[in-house]
């Protein structure tokens, strides 16, 4: 399975509600129909900040969050394919647009809506990852409180060595939180996924874009995600002494800097890691 994060800027002409809406409507309308597609997820910052979900606590557990991180993006999208030539293909043309004799190809799905430039304010940060489920999520039909750990490993600590401690007894201690509802890690790699899904004359080929997407991925090493029924689950879990002084220790010894946002998660398409069928499947 290939997973693919692409985190986004939004277009300066636009609100942070008016994009939250145009990303949400009209441009997954196009995306969770790129042929082969197997997961689609968008998150977008919450309307609310962490301190206010998390109360006293987020002075606690965040250390060293960087100044001007939120004017680096305003949301993230997940893109799941089986391979990555199944994902360069995505971007092709579906036949699946009702016409008079039968379906037919929709040119437009190869743009994803061609609403970049209204969207966007650059082009997305686009970098696979790999991933480790430590709880598979469990989702209800309804809205969830999801949290999102952005974390930077100790310079004395070799990136095998950090991603097998976080991974490992730190995973395992988050997930004995109540309520918890899911916990994934992704830890970005440096496989090229822009080339060739992005035409050769954009912005994120200039000098300009790699300087600014290299400094978005010089400030983290990995990327938890979080999901409870309400942000006090979290928060209370986290506080009890039977665990806090546990995971502060091991956060001491393995992050450099540590800090949480709160997203606003819509699945477009529900992941599927199971093995594709020989037929037309999502």
């Amino acid at each position: 399975m290939l997973k693919v994060f692409g985190f986004v800027r939004r277009n300066a002409r636009l609100t942070h509600d008016e994009y939250r809406a145009a990303h949400v409507g009209y441009h997954n309308s196009f995306g969770r129909r790129l042929p082969g597609i197997r997961g689609y997820i968008l998150n977008v910052t919450a309307n609310r900040s962490v301190r206010e979900s998390l109360g006293p606590l987020s002075n606690q557990i965040v250390r060293g969050e960087p100044e001007g991180f939120d004017d680096m993006w305003d949301g993230w999208g997940q893109l799941m394919f089986d391979s990555l030539p199944d994902y360069l293909a995505g971007k092709s043309p579906a036949r699946d647009r009702a016409g008079p004799n039968g379906l037919d190809f929709d040119p437009r799905v190869k743009e994803v809506g061609g609403d970049g430039d209204h969207l966007y304010n650059g082009s997305p940060f686009q970098f696979q990852v790999d991933e480790h489920v430590s709880v598979p999520v469990r989702r209800p039909e309804r809205k969830l409180f999801k949290l999102v750990q952005f974390a930077r490993r100790r310079p004395d600590m070799s990136p095998e060595e950090f991603r097998a401690c976080w991974s490992g007894v730190h995973a395992a201690l988050v997930a004995s939180l109540p309520g918890l509802r899911g916990h994934i890690l992704n830890f970005r790699t440096t496989l090229d996924v822009m080339t060739g899904f992005f035409p050769p004359d954009s912005e994120a080929f200039t000098p300009e874009g790699r300087t600014r997407r290299d400094a978005f991925y010089g400030l983290w090493d990995g990327i938890a995600e979080l999901w409870f029924d309400a942000p006090d689950q979290f928060a209370t879990g986290r506080a009890d002494p039977a665990i806090a002084d546990r995971l502060d220790r091991l956060e001491q010894r393995l992050f450099d800097a540590v800090w949480y946002r709160e997203v606003d998660e819509t699945i477009a398409v529900m992941p599927n890691r199971a093995p594709a069928p020989d037929f037309y499947f999502r």
